[in-house]
């Protein structure tokens, strides 16, 4: 009887230290399930954020493409604007030159006097004049509004004014007179010599 009753205990003491791993290990099994469910949902949502990403950098890309694409096109508007600009102003400097040719040799025609203005040094012209009188004894250089002549002088110890007066200038002699100008070459001067009516002469190399 003894003997049955310390089986009889150990088998229930098995029993019981059977009972206690099993609920361990469900109990190691349920975290390791919640473990796994919340791996899957960190899973996922960087699988979403990875998408996204990919989406906007997709995004972002076809506005660069798109932006790159309307920057040549501008560009290319831009050379051709430059190059009508460019075709036009020497298509207006040709038409200004013949112009000014017709006109000098008509007031030549006429016995009128003709001028022409020279660039010299920096801010520096002469003004040469023919086929007129054989002296003029009196002419003044003017600022042209809208020019980008900014005042005329004699000299450097002259303030710059908008008028210059000029002269006695013999049939075929120049004058030094000073301009404070940008660009010479396109500098344009208004001249009066009485009794004929005023002229504008361009600068000329």
């Amino acid at each position: 009887m003894i003997a049955l009753s310390v089986i009889a205990a150990v088998v229930a003491m098995v029993a019981v230290a059977i009972s206690l791993w099993q609920a361990r290990e469900a109990k190691n099994a349920q975290q390791a399930a919640v473990r796994a469910q919340e791996e899957a949902q960190a899973a996922r949502r960087a699988v979403e954020q990875a998408t996204t990403s990919a989406l906007q950098a997709k995004s972002v890309t076809e506005e660069a493409r798109k932006a790159a694409r309307e920057a040549q096109e501008a560009a290319a508007a831009s050379r051709m604007l430059a190059d009508e600009a460019q075709v036009t102003a020497a298509q207006a400097a040709a038409l200004v030159n013949e112009l000014a040719e017709s006109i000098a040799a008509e007031r030549s025609r006429r016995g009128m006097p003709t001028f022409a203005i020279t660039p010299g040094a920096p801010d520096e012209f002469y003004l040469s004049y023919f086929g007129g009188p054989p002296v003029i004894e009196q002419l003044t250089v003017s600022v042209v509004p809208g020019s980008r002549v900014l005042g005329l002088q004699r000299d450097d110890d002259e303030p710059p004014a908008e008028h210059l007066d000029l002269g006695p200038l013999p049939n075929g002699a120049a004058v030094t007179f000073r301009a404070a100008t940008g660009q010479r070459a396109s500098a344009v001067f208004a001249i009066k010599a009485e009794p004929w009516e005023p002229i504008v002469v361009r600068a000329d190399q």
